[in-house]
């Protein structure tokens, strides 16, 4: 009887070990930031956006109806890009991205939610403009919108 008694502690305490190693693995994780980069370029690749160019940051915005999502500017190389944080946006509803009085596209964003061991986030599975999908940029890190 005591020798069962043994086993059966052995066993739950090595499953208390073993979870509390998968818990630790988990705090050493620091998730991605739920956000990508927008760059929008003319035709030789460079940059649109910028208070001395075409689109202009200050005129820039993002609505949906009267939900407006905040967008972030950001100066690299001397070229400006918007870094938009998406948990706000909802999966595959249009929202319109106001370039300047004269020109507004189309944005469309299909998201998923994922579930993982340590944590779940939302996951960019597709993103339109204007209708017409987009193709992450992985050398800049970005979508790119050409004009």
């Amino acid at each position: 009887m005591k020798k069962s008694h043994l086993l059966f502690f052995g066993i739950i305490t090595f499953f208390v070990l073993f979870s509390c190693d998968k818990n630790d693995n988990c705090e050493a994780i620091i998730p991605a930031e739920p956000a990508f980069n927008i760059r929008i370029l003319d035709n030789e690749g460079n940059s649109l956006i910028g208070e001395n160019n075409i689109y202009k940051p200050s005129e820039i915005s993002l609505t949906r109806g009267s939900q407006i999502i905040n967008l972030i500017f950001n100066d690299d190389n001397e070229e400006t890009y918007i870094t938009l944080y998406y948990p706000e946006i909802e999966s595959g509803k249009d929202y319109q991205l106001k370039l300047n009085n004269e020109e507004t596209d189309i944005l469309n964003l299909e998201l998923k939610n994922i579930e993982g061991e340590c944590f779940d986030f939302l996951s960019v599975e597709a993103f339109y403009v204007n209708g017409i999908a987009m193709q992450f940029d992985n050398d800049s890190y970005s979508y790119i919108i050409q004009k």
